[in-house]
């Protein structure tokens, strides 16, 4: 995975006229009026910002295109307003979003021609002002001066946090290839979940007040109770309508999420081969740095920080005289420290690895992921309430990634599986949205917000040093790597039967199952390689740049092009043959590829132990679009019985499996 990161970044980095004419659309596309409301801008330019840092990128050409962009996405945004005026109102697409331009007049009116300035940084508002701008006839001299002034800042806003941490991730690329590919998935998934977070609170809620207002009207005509309730706290009119609506939400949506992946962890289940490869892809990806950053990380989130961050908030809360707020939350959090346990006892599911004793020894859900969720997220509620949306989303945002740091943490260190992390950040996602639905009309209990922040992040700096000062030597040597063991079986014993325990298909990391396994080798590798030599295979070109490029020229042969990259049970292939194919058409090229994955067997004998692979040969086909590119696509799963080129291998010995499949062992001597 690492190798085709990097072999991805170096394409991009030796084609910098694509890259400046995407940063240039991307730039624009973001400025223009309504449009840029839907173009992710962030995520290219940050990304386009890491490719600078790296140093796959000349800086000052992305400088320019993204913020050439930038300004003619302005500039085309204030003429559409200019030339059209009112009349936008009334026209499609600007009449369905009427309350996005009513809010960007308001932005306007309100902070005049600095706002064109401020704008362009305010999510939800900044493809609208400089249209805006235009409507109601702002200067065209001082729009443009104003316009190409902001964009150099917004420029640098967007690329620069991208080219710290491209800077900062080559750094770490020297110390360990392995740490910078955890870590780069990691900011992606932080980064990532913010920036839906603050897309779903600045851009998504607003459009739906029209629908909102809709139901609230059909809501009060109706005359039973429960309808003129639920009519009076959505009122759009209402300040904490909005909340209450997303936490409802979010409560219908969580608690079926919830009970789906706990009926889907039973044994067998896709959900449960997935969870295996993760944790096997992972423990590729794991090196000692890394196991230390992960071990701070989740040592954050430990029982013991947990109980002291939350007795400080209970205390703040009550010291207010917040007497409702407070009771909810200690509710919300000894309802978690409840439930996690008991959930753990009911699906009785094993960790990993080893770690605690009693219920805390079962894996289904993740209390770290869970009660973290819990704390942090009515933390960020109750400093968030009543907050424009602009904070809310800033808020969030830090919420956010301080839970999913130590969520991913989890699954980094092998504490848990995927599947029980997700599983404890969708229950504590219900436990707060219910918190912010019971408790979100509360407004005569006054809070000091910024205050109740200080003390949260203080008390977890200070709790958080102290527990990891004392435990992190412990925490480290019980989180080590626990490599799985090879399960040892006679020669004899694996041609007999023992075949049968090695998966019948190859294991995506979502779990499905692909292509049959076809090949058991017992031996060495290049042993492999020379067998197969005779029969026409020989190694796949690796991935480079060359051979990269290949998929974008026509005609190229299918021995010159890569295979493309498949996991099993989440490793990657341990070697990888091709045999050209010509068939009966020579213009229609073709291959067998031959991938080998090392299993969880070894033979054992007198003295002696053996590794056993599992290996799929496919036949992809070759075709030529146009004459201008080369494409891959598996058409055959398996070559016909008598033109399998695996017989041709020494002392190989055909067996077959319920359901018709076959399998061919080879390697190994018969004793």
């Amino acid at each position: 995975m690492t190798d085709l990161l990097n072999q991805l970044v170096t394409f991009i980095g030796d084609n910098p006229t694509l890259a400046n004419f995407v940063v240039f659309m991307i730039a624009m596309g973001e400025a223009l009026f309504l449009i840029g409301l839907v173009v992710p801008s962030t995520v290219v330019l940050v990304g386009a910002g890491t490719l600078v840092g790296l140093g796959k990128l000349e800086p000052m050409p992305i400088f320019v295109w993204t913020m050439l962009g930038a300004i003619a996405g302005d500039a085309i945004s204030y003429w559409i307003g200019h030339i059209y005026k009112g009349q936008l109102k009334t026209v499609w697409p600007f009449n369905r979003y009427l309350s996005l331009v009513e809010r960007g007049e308001d932005f306007f009116l309100r902070h005049g021609g600095k706002s064109v300035f401020i704008g362009r940084f305010v999510p939800g508002v900044k493809a609208m002002v400089a249209g805006i701008a235009g409507m109601v006839g702002m200067n065209v001299w001082r729009f443009t001066f104003i316009n190409v002034t902001s964009a150099f800042f917004w420029t640098v806003a967007h690329l620069g946090p991208g080219f710290i941490a491209g800077t900062a991730f080559s750094a770490i690329g020297e110390v360990s290839g392995r740490l910078a590919a955890v870590l780069g998935v990691l900011v992606a998934i932080l980064f990532l979940s913010v920036i839906v977070g603050r897309w779903l609170i600045l851009i998504v809620i607003p459009l739906f007040s029209g629908s909102r207002a809709a139901l609230v009207t059909y809501l009060a005509r109706r005359p039973d109770r429960a309808s003129q309730w639920a009519a009076e706290a959505f009122n759009p009119d209402h300040p904490r309508s909005t909340g209450m609506l997303v936490s409802a939400f979010l409560l219908l949506v969580t608690i079926p999420a919830f009970g789906a992946i706990a009926a889907a962890i039973t044994p067998g289940n896709a959900l449960e081969r997935a969870d295996t490869a993760i944790r096997n892809l992972f423990l590729t990806l794991r090196s000692p740095l890394g196991d230390q950053i992960m071990v701070f990380l989740t040592m954050l989130g430990d029982g013991v920080v947990i109980t002291i961050v939350a007795a400080a908030i209970v205390g703040y809360l009550f010291l207010r005289g917040a007497w409702r707020r407070g009771v909810g939350f200690l509710i919300a959090m000894a309802g978690a420290a409840l439930f996690v346990p008991l959930f753990k006892l009911v699906f009785h599911r094993s960790r990993p690895i080893e770690l605690y004793e009693g219920a805390d020894a079962f894996s289904f859900p993740s209390g770290h992921a869970t009660i973290n969720t819990v704390l942090i997220g009515i933390a960020a509620v109750l400093v968030a309430h009543d907050r424009s949306p602009l904070t809310k989303a800033g808020i969030f945002s830090v919420g956010i990634v301080y839970i999913l740091a130590i969520a991913f943490s989890r699954i980094y260190l092998g504490a848990h599986w995927t599947s029980d992390v997700i599983g404890g950040l969708i229950f504590g996602t219900a436990m707060v949205s219910a918190f912010a639905f019971i408790f979100g009309s509360i407004h005569n209990e006054k809070i000091g917000r910024w205050w109740l922040a200080a003390i949260v992040c203080c008390t977890i700096a200070l709790a958080g040093s102290f527990h990891i000062r004392r435990g992190f030597d412990a925490a480290e040597a019980n989180y080590a790597p626990h490599l799985p063991q090879a399960i040892a079986m006679t020669p004899a014993n694996w041609r007999d039967s023992g075949w049968q325990n090695v998966p019948a298909r190859r294991i995506e990391l979502d779990g499905e199952t692909e292509e049959p396994l076809v090949l058991q080798w017992a031996g060495d590798l290049g042993t492999l390689e020379t067998s197969m030599a005779p029969l026409g295979f020989e190694r796949a070109p690796s991935w480079s740049l060359a051979t990269l490029t290949g998929f974008l020229v026509g005609q190229t042969p299918a021995e010159d092009l890569p295979t493309l990259p498949r996991t099993h049970n989440g490793r990657a292939p341990s070697l990888v043959l091709i045999r050209e194919d010509k068939g009966d058409n020579p213009k229609r090229g073709g291959r067998w590829v031959l991938r080998v994955w090392p299993t969880a067997y070894r033979l054992d004998g007198n003295g002696y132990a053996i590794p056993l692979y599992a290996g799929s040969l496919v036949h992809e086909r070759v075709s030529y679009p146009l004459n201008e590119l080369s494409t891959v696509r598996t058409d055959q799963d398996l070559p016909a019985p008598r033109e399998n080129p695996l017989l041709g291998l020494d002392d190989a010995q055909v067996k077959a499996r319920d359901g018709g499949l076959t399998v061919v062992l080879a390697g190994a001597p018969r004793p």
